[in-house]
């Protein structure tokens, strides 16, 4: 992986993942990017992207809920910070991935 001197990864490419509003306040959405599978998350205006599996237990993260805010895996409830990928009450976290609102669509960084 090369970076540039603002530390940006040059390798990095932008990926159409949904259309806008396609997805309603509060719903995920399993997306496939660059050979990962992510889930998609909105809250109000603001959508994160994580890599689809817990860090607990690889449980599938889109198959989840949004809840207070917090993204929870369906295999043991852990709550996940959908923008940050951080987890609650733990140090595991998963990998947050970059997210661009576009006329065109909703774009995910991989």
């Amino acid at each position: 992986m090369a970076l540039e001197s603002s530390g940006k990864r040059v390798d990095e490419a932008w990926h159409l993942v949904a259309d806008v509003n396609e997805l309603a306040d509060g719903e995920l959405k399993r997306v496939a990017v660059a050979g990962k599978v992510l889930v998609l998350a909105r809250i109000g205006n603001r959508y994160g992207a994580l890599d689809n599996q817990c860090a607990h237990a690889g449980g599938p993260l889109a198959e989840g809920s949004l809840e207070n805010g917090l993204l929870v895996c369906p295999w043991h409830g852990r709550e996940y910070d959908p923008m940050t990928g951080l987890c609650v009450g733990y140090a595991e976290s998963v990998r947050a991935f970059k997210v661009d609102v576009r006329a065109d669509g909703i774009y995910v960084a991989a």
